[in-house]
């Protein structure tokens, strides 16, 4: 017995790297949101009344997922019965998800312990990613829709009878569950006449952030995401853990007045706020304990500062840890040659930089000038700062204007920056409705100027100029055609280059001769043409360089934002959503694209 365990556990295990490296290679079709396994139980022992209301809760989800493709979930489904296999691998495609329980034959055993080893096929190896929305960040949660009642998994081939329900067949699926909910929230939804509620509350109460849900409660599932969203907002202005009903509430109707919350809506929010550390970023869990004590400390002279933007280096060696592409130093190890990067999908790590006493001249990051770019967050780590509206911090910053670098946020509305003289401390972004902080628009001359200079001094103490010459396509893991070192003495302002081109002078100026867009000012330019709404609902179009600006945004990722300048107003155009906010007073209007020269 023991040997055979042994043998289907390897199997399942092979069986699910496999499956990993299939998701992996069909990145293209996956949503850039959250990611969730539906493990689907088609046994015989949930019978024709589970049958339908798996359906039911399947197709309810998937739907309340259709209706908002701003979150973009990531969908991937996995059947357990008489075949346990990937039935969909990650997609955003709902209607195919949908569809994908239309010609399955429901029967056989329910080797449940099967299903989530083969989970770890979605969940490890780079086959998904952790998901960064707001100042939350989300685990894969996986989804168990299933009467709950595991058969041995060693035997796939016998139809589900009461016999197979062993006491070792429990006890594997919970040990196989209990590492699986360390990290990942486990839902449970029992089906069928008669459901083993007490295995489902078991799995779903271990795990880290997830719960039982009814059938019919499938639609408030669906909500999950969208609600976690809500509850970061609220985190992010309320001064304390918002264990205030009354106060989140209020909350919610002031920063989402078009929004129609339901009472359920309501309560989900409120809960998600109260057990905000299920869903805070793993510095801020540590900061709060009292933890990883080299967190947003600068030991070493000669490493990057922190705030530092970085890059996979030359000897890079952690698989695809980065998402390929670029993160924040946040702290330098107390380990001697190492330093500790957050990246831009919020997972944190550490990294080789120098001479450590196991290695030496090891570099597996190198400095590059990207800016943080913003999606649904309000600030994040990377941005560039200078002080706002309400600073009240005497010359903490080096004087007005100079720009820091933010290496920490905090769900209550407080970030850590280090400002360019190489002081770091705690301001307000949210917290008690103060603001001491301003975004810098990440592709003004100021700004990248100031990453420029962070990349030149990492230059300084980078062996033999690498630190300069490591391309974007390195990066990539794209075939070098780079000349030899010696081939390459030229200083870093040559051998780099911005993600965007910077007019010098008037790069956010606009003027009344600008402003205006004629078939002269426009011949041999891209006719896609972006327009903004006035308060008297007229369309005014952005001027050329605003609107080449957003262009080449939107080329890059349609779902990102940029700050414009309109009549000396800074604006933030959050493409997704077809709206630019005035960066000063919150008001928002909408904008809309013209593509190829069409009429308005």
């Amino acid at each position: 017995m023991a040997e055979r365990l042994e043998t289907s556990s390897i199997l399942w295990q092979e069986q699910a790297e496999f499956e990993a490296r299939k998701n992996r290679d069909l990145r293209f079709q996956h949503g850039s949101g959250p990611s969730n396994i539906f493990i689907l139980d088609i046994s015989s022992s949930i019978g024709d009344e589970g049958v339908r209301q798996m359906k039911e809760a399947f197709t309810t989800i998937i739907d309340e997922y259709s209706k908002h493709p701003d979150i973009d979930e990531n969908v991937a489904v996995i059947i357990c019965g008489r075949e346990t296999k990937f039935l969909r691998y990650f997609s955003n495609q709902y209607e195919d998800i949908k569809s994908c329980l239309d010609d399955i034959e429901f029967g056989g055993p329910s080797p449940l312990t099967a299903a989530f080893l083969l989970s770890h096929g979605g969940l490890n190896n780079d086959a998904s990613n952790i998901c960064w929305m707001a100042n939350f960040h989300f685990h894969q949660r996986l989804i168990l829709i299933s009467d709950g009642r595991p058969t041995d998994f060693t035997i796939i081939s016998a139809d589900d009878t009461p016999v197979m329900e062993t006491d070792e067949a429990k006890r594997h699926l919970l040990q196989t569950a209990i590492i699986i909910g360390r990290v990942h929230p486990i839902f449970c939804v029992p089906i069928g006449s008669n459901p083993n509620l007490r295995i489902l509350e078991f799995i779903s109460g271990h795990s880290k952030g997830g719960k039982l849900v009814r059938y019919q409660d499938a639609m408030q599932l669906g909500k999950c995401s969208y609600n976690l969203r809500a509850a970061s907002v609220m985190l992010q202005t309320m001064k304390n853990d918002c264990h205030d009903k009354e106060r989140v509430v209020a909350s919610l109707a002031l920063h989402f007045p078009y929004t129609a919350f339901t009472e359920k809506d309501k309560e989900d929010i409120f809960e998600m706020c109260t057990r905000k550390t299920l869903f805070c970023s793993y510095v801020e869990q540590k900061v709060e304990s009292g933890e990883e004590t080299d967190l947003f400390k600068e030991r070493n002279p000669i490493m990057p500062c922190l705030g530092s933007r970085v890059r996979r280096g030359r000897d890079w060696k952690w698989d695809n840890q980065d998402n390929r592409g670029p993160g924040t130093v946040i702290g330098h190890h107390i380990k001697d040659g190492w330093l500790h990067v957050e990246w831009d999908t919020s997972a944190i790590s550490s990294y080789r930089y120098g001479y450590s006493r196991a290695e030496l001249n090891k570099y597996d990051v190198r400095v590059c000038h990207e800016p943080r770019i913003l999606e649904n967050e309000m600030i994040a780590t990377g941005c560039l700062v200078t002080r706002g509206t309400d600073w009240e911090w005497d010359d903490q910053d080096g004087g007005a204007g100079n720009i820091g670098s933010v290496i920490s946020v905090h769900s209550t509305g407080i970030v850590i920056v280090r400002w360019r003289n190489g002081f770091i401390s705690q301001y307000r972004f949210g917290c008690h409705g103060k603001f001491d902080l301003t975004i810098c628009d990440p592709f003004s001359e100021e700004s990248i100027e100031y990453l420029k200079e962070q990349e030149r001094n990492a230059a300084l103490n980078y062996p033999n100029g690498d630190q300069a010459s490591f391309s974007e396509g390195d990066a990539l893991g794209l075939p070098s055609n780079r000349p030899a070192i010696s081939e390459r003495a030229q200083s870093v302002d040559t051998l780099t280059k911005p993600i965007l081109h910077v007019v010098k002078g008037k790069y956010f100026k606009n003027s009344e001769g600008v402003d205006k867009i004629t078939p002269e000012n426009r011949r041999g330019r891209p006719m896609n043409q972006w327009f903004w709404k006035d308060d008297k609902g007229k369309w005014n179009p952005y001027s050329i360089e605003m609107n080449d600006r957003i262009n080449e945004c939107y080329k890059r990722d349609p779902k990102s934002t940029v700050v414009v300048t309109v009549q000396d107003q800074s604006y933030r155009v959050v493409m997704s959503k077809s709206l630019h906010i005035n960066l000063s007073t919150k008001e928002e209007s909408e904008v809309i694209l013209v593509k190829n020269g069409a009429n308005l």
